[in-house]
């Protein structure tokens, strides 16, 4: 049973350590833009992008040491490709908690976590396109 359970967790690496990571990842993001919107009050869509900042540079550096085992120099090239890579979630992210909040009536810390759920997904299959491609 526990060979069974070692040749999952094995096989299942990349992705259990990914869950892991997009966990804390959506922590910083979710924790600063609350921090942002409820305490300096400032507007979601701004605290989304301050937020999404905090987010991206912290997981840049977990996600390519620990989920991609990226063995490239992290170097400037690199992060931005990885900045760039998460801009299409940023605008996703955006629209989603424009649609969530303005129109949908949803609170602005739930429309956050709802769609969160999006973003973490999106950010997996970017990550693989910046960490995994030959260098």
């Amino acid at each position: 049973m526990k060979a069974k359970i070692g040749a999952l967790l094995q096989r299942y690496r990349e992705q259990l350590c990914y869950l892991v990571v997009g966990c804390a990842t959506t922590a910083v993001n979710y924790l600063v833009y609350a921090f942002l919107s409820l305490v300096c009050g400032i507007n979601y869509l701004a605290a989304n992008v301050v937020a999404w900042i905090a987010a991206v540079a912290f997981s840049y550096f977990a996600n390519g040491i620990w989920v991609y085992r990226s063995t490239a120099r992290r170097g400037l090239r690199e992060a931005g490709e990885f900045a760039f890579s998460r801009l299409f979630s940023l605008g996703v992210e955006s629209v989603l908690l424009l649609v969530l909040v303005e129109l949908a009536g949803i609170g602005e810390l739930i429309a956050k976590l709802l769609v969160a759920v999006v973003v973490v997904v999106l950010n997996y299959l970017t990550g693989l396109l910046v960490f995994k491609r030959k260098h």
